[in-house]
């Protein structure tokens, strides 16, 4: 049985240095060497002993303290009764002096006790104590910038070394947060450090600005003033934050490797990817602009865009969303491939034309729904383009792009990913998420415009019986209500220079759609009843 086993445990670890799986290896990882704070909660507890052992100790000596106290009041009233004043005057002496021994040594025993229950509590490992408010404080923090950028605008949210910082301190927060989560050691100091990082900034902000107030920088830094004391002296914090971070790694130099396709890390990984190669998209094609601009590719640019020129944090979900699809399908076809017809011309040749049409089909299909109106992108005079969303030009380029992820860039981050300290990744990947969230709330999911398309109400029915359901004096009505709606969209188009291209395509569009509507009405009622004209007669108003 004892053999069977021995070689058990040999299959298994030739399995996994070959499928390179996250599990970790008991050669590696020895668990007698893990620090789980034992050490630390055992000091704890041999301590929480001593200072119970020095409270019971010193209740003995107040308990006779307090009986020679006891007696000597005795002995007093005994000596007043006899009129032996004298006596009694010594007696009452001693009587205040045990007394006053008798309570400072209770107050002794009393801080002995006290010591020991709260270094007794400290020894549980699962008590955060005080730590949950500062982990509740984080999250509001984090919610609330999540919240108000979300309901701005990108045009009306400019770019600053105040916003960038506050951006920074939410990504480090998300951080801290995991890290209390995780019970790290690293999270005292790395919030000690965070919170003096965050005070310095911002008196050096106040003072460059000629802004600085002792009692406001006071007020508003109050939080990170309580954190950097709580972390520093709390016996709780160093109780309880006792786990180091893991120095694992799932691979390491000279054994073989394969990109593992499930669990976690998986997963985790697409979620950095699609976050990180949003942006680089969009860094992608400020390139290829500056191709078209020295006119060394075919195509058309638009100066004026701010979401590509201004904002340059902008994510592009679609780019993001390839590399995801390389991932998860575009690699593996590319393996398959090299498998079946060998690392040759051939494996290649497929792998970019299937790179191609799909990064093609996504552009073609993400542009019927966000570029129908040609906003975006136009391709309508490139060479083999199919209704202006795709083009020859694109997709060589795409395909090119793709491939180069797919071939190279993919497998080497999987490699240089699974080489990085387990818990690290982990930490790394929630400042990643941290960061997808403020860029998205502010760039992608725009609440204000959403609500400004359902603010106008456009919706206009027009049956062919029109005249009979409503009437010329319901008809001449509406469409002087029509003509107010068209001259706020008018004045709005005219007056607000904060409109995005996004906006002002979409206001656009209403007015037309309220100006033809305008234009049936009135040629319905004027055929039906001419007289009617003359009540709404400023027709262009």
């Amino acid at each position: 049985m004892e053999n069977e086993g021995v070689e058990g445990r040999d299959e298994l670890s030739k399995d996994a240095a070959q499928s390179a799986a996250v599990s970790p290896n008991p050669e590696e990882l020895d668990p007698e060497k893990l620090d789980t704070g034992l050490a630390d909660r055992r000091e704890i507890t041999h301590q929480a002993q001593l200072d119970a052992l020095e409270a019971v100790s010193v209740l003995s000596v107040a308990m006779e303290s307090d009986e020679k106290a006891d007696q000597a009041m005795r002995s007093r009233i005994a000596a007043d009764r006899a009129r032996d004043y004298e006596r009694a005057r010594e007696y009452q002496t001693v009587e205040r002096e045990a007394r006053r021994k008798a309570n400072a040594d209770h107050s002794i025993a009393t801080e002995s006790a006290r010591r020991a229950y709260e270094a007794v509590k400290f020894s549980a490992p699962n008590k955060m104590g005080f730590m949950r408010v500062v982990q509740l404080g984080f999250i509001a923090h984090i919610f609330a910038t999540v919240i108000a950028l979300l309901l701005a605008t990108r045009d009306s949210v400019p770019l600053s070394i105040t916003l960038a910082v506050d951006w920074i301190t939410v990504i480090l927060e998300g951080m801290a947060l995991w890290m209390l989560a995780y019970r790290y050691k690293l999270a005292r100091p790395f919030i000690i450090g965070l919170s003096i990082a965050s005070l310095v900034i911002d008196l050096i902000i106040r003072v460059t600005t000629h802004s600085f107030s002792l009692l406001l920088f006071i007020s508003d830094g109050l939080f990170y003033l309580f954190l950097i004391f709580y972390f520093l002296f709390s016996r709780r914090v160093k109780a309880t934050l006792v786990n180091d971070l893991s120095s694992y790694r799932p691979w390491k130099e000279g054994k073989a490797f394969v990109i593992e396709r499930r669990g976690w890390p998986f997963y985790r990984n697409l979620i950095i990817y699609f976050i990180t190669f949003s942006v680089l998209g969009h860094w992608m094609e400020m390139a290829m602009c500056q191709l078209i601009i020295a006119g060394l590719v075919e195509g058309d640019y638009d100066p004026s865009n701010t979401m590509l020129w201004r904002d340059w944090l902008y994510p592009f979900p679609m780019e993001g969303a390839a590399v995801v699809l390389i991932a998860v399908a575009l690699y593996p076809l590319y393996d398959w491939l090299k498998r079946k017809y060998g690392a040759g011309l051939r494996a290649h040749l497929l792998s970019f034309v299937a790179n191609a049409l799909t990064c093609s089909l996504i552009e073609f299909c993400g542009g019927l729904v966000v570029n129908s109106h040609y906003e975006l992108w136009d391709y309508r005079n490139n060479f083999g383009n199919i209704m202006g969303q795709v083009c020859l030009q694109n997709a060589l380029a795409f395909g090119a792009a793709c491939s180069i992820i797919a071939w190279f860039v993919y497998p080497m981050l999987e490699k240089w990913i699974a080489s990085l300290p387990y818990d690290v990744m982990n930490i790394g990947f929630v400042a990643t998420l941290a960061f997808g969230c403020v860029t998205w709330a502010l760039y992608v999911v725009d609440l204000p415009a959403l609500f400004d398309k359902f603010h106008v109400d456009t919706t206009i029915t027009l049956p062919f019986d029109f005249m009979s359901d409503t009437g010329p004096d319901s008809a001449s009505d509406e469409i002087v209500r029509l003509r107010l709606t068209a001259s706020d969209l008018r004045q709005r188009l005219a007056e607000e220079e904060g409109l995005t291209e996004e906006q002002r395509a979409e206001l656009s569009a209403q007015l037309e759609s309220i100006e033809q509507s305008i234009g049936v009405m009135e040629t319905t009622l004027a055929s039906e009843v001419p007289d009617a004209t003359e009540s709404f007669a400023p027709a262009n108003g």
